[in-house]
């Protein structure tokens, strides 16, 4: 385990060098600034693809949503296939699970609560699905919320969207701006399109 962890800590390293560079060539390209959240989101694992079926025009919200009433068995089912995988020693208890909710700016939804408990943080479609991580900011809840702020939501984004999820380039998060269930929203600094009207809905697009 000690030697796993570290081959992890030594691989997120070469990987956040590997990201400094990469954004350090585009900002001599361009003379943009650069925000943390973009430079630190580059850390997915070398063996995914670069892209995904979230990432092309084949997106999520072009395809008919079928019903799943099992949220948990859909995301073990996606495990099983290889199209996500859990990080290990990810899963929360309730009590974590409640110091998080503390954290957090708006609620975590109970089906993503339940997969946190049972399943831990997922990676696959070229996300990371986040909770609690010392070890990788892109699976952290509370970083992504931080960063997120900070960096490129509104003031009214930021009164409505939790996100729970983010690739190199976009995010994916609850928005409270309607009554009742959150829907998913995907969206980059530039825009944001409604995915889902909630997360059951989401990750039965996913199995399809």
């Amino acid at each position: 385990m000690v030697k796993r962890q570290k081959q992890l800590k030594n691989k997120l390293k070469n990987l956040q060098r590997a990201t400094q560079e990469r954004q350090q060539r585009l900002v001599k390209q361009e003379p943009r600034q650069t925000s943390a959240l973009a430079q630190n989101l580059a850390l997915l694992s070398d063996d995914e693809p670069s892209s995904s079926a979230l990432e092309t025009p084949l997106d999520v919200e072009n395809v008919s949503v079928a019903h799943h009433p099992d949220l948990l068995a859909t995301l073990r089912g996606l495990i099983a296939q290889q199209k996500l995988r859990a990080l290990p020693d990810s899963r929360l208890t309730t009590d974590q699970l409640a110091d998080l909710a503390t954290e957090l700016p708006l609620p975590l939804p109970r089906g993503y609560q339940q997969m946190l408990r049972e399943l831990g943080v997922l990676q696959g479609f070229g996300y990371f699905f986040a909770g609690i991580s010392q070890d990788n900011v892109a699976a952290d809840l509370i970083y992504l919320n931080q960063a997120a702020r900070q960096d490129f939501l509104t003031a009214v984004q930021a009164e409505t969207l939790l996100i729970f999820a983010a690739s190199e380039q976009r995010y994916l998060a609850f928005s409270y701006a309607q009554a009742g269930a959150p829907s998913v929203v995907r969206g980059d600094q530039q825009q944001q399109t409604t995915v889902a009207p909630d997360f059951a809905t989401f990750v039965s697009q996913l199995a399809i």
